[in-house]
């Protein structure tokens, strides 16, 4: 069983199938045959979910510095002019798909809430 957990976490973390096969210590082709286990495709994404969600974790961590950093930078008189513009510029493109992404849970949260008053 070690070979398929290894094989579960090299696939979750996007490794190539040579690399797969040889860190779980098959061949590739069980390594293909094992991805046509639906249980094992399953702990794969699973896996996947968990390395995506402690990404989005430190990113978001990470984001209130880089927007602090950003801001000081655009407010700074100090600083060159195309350095102040380009800080202004990244800010505001990121500004837009946060909004959404914000706006889209929100809405998506009012929906899950109506369909479980419903069910009650």
């Amino acid at each position: 069983m070690k070979g398929r957990t290894a094989a579960v976490a090299a696939l979750a973390a996007g490794e190539p199938l040579a690399a797969v096969a040889q860190r779980a210590g098959v061949s590739r082709r069980t390594i293909q045959r094992w991805q046509t286990d639906p249980a094992f495709a399953a702990e794969v994404r699973e896996v996947r979910a968990r390395i995506l969600d402690d990404t989005a974790g430190r990113l978001a961590a990470a984001a209130s510095d880089a927007v602090a950093t950003l801001a000081t930078l655009v407010a700074d008189p100090e600083q060159p002019g195309h350095v102040r513009v380009k800080a202004g510029d990244v800010l505001l493109r990121a500004l837009l798909p946060v909004r959404e992404h914000v706006d889209i849970e929100q809405r998506l949260a009012a929906i899950e809430a109506d369909e479980e008053g419903q069910r009650r």
